[in-house]
């Protein structure tokens, strides 16, 4: 009888033995499967954050380049304006050489230039 009382203790704890390793299949399926949450969760975050700094760098970098949009802007007014006036001088000490040459022709000899009385011979 002993060896009955012996084998049904040894069904026994084989029985408990596998009910232990099937809680224990159950929880590592249950600890696997939060970690691939919390891995998803984590993703998320980090996708979420990732997006706000990608904002802020082109929201940051927007006003950089616009400040130096604005900057190249003024510059080149600064210098148009500069051309402008280079060009007026310049038209100015060009009409005087046109009047110049053109008026001693309008002149009587005794009104001409020198050098125009030499280039004309005094016509």
């Amino acid at each position: 009888m002993e060896d009955i009382e012996f084998l049904d203790f040894l069904r026994e704890k084989e029985k408990e033995l596998n009910n232990l390793l099937q809680q224990a299949g159950s929880e590592a399926e249950q600890i696997k499967e939060n970690a691939r949450r919390r891995c998803e969760e984590m993703r998320n975050s980090f996708m979420k954050e990732m997006e706000a700094v990608k904002e802020k760098y082109k929201e940051e970098n927007r006003a950089q380049i616009e400040g130096e949009v604005e900057g190249i802007k003024k510059k080149a007014k600064e210098d148009a304006e500069d051309i402008r006036k280079k060009g007026r001088e310049k038209i100015k000490t060009c009409v005087e050489l046109v009047m110049k040459e053109i008026l001693p022709f309008n002149r009587a000899p005794e009104h001409q230039t020198p050098e125009h009385q030499q280039k004309t011979g005094g016509w």
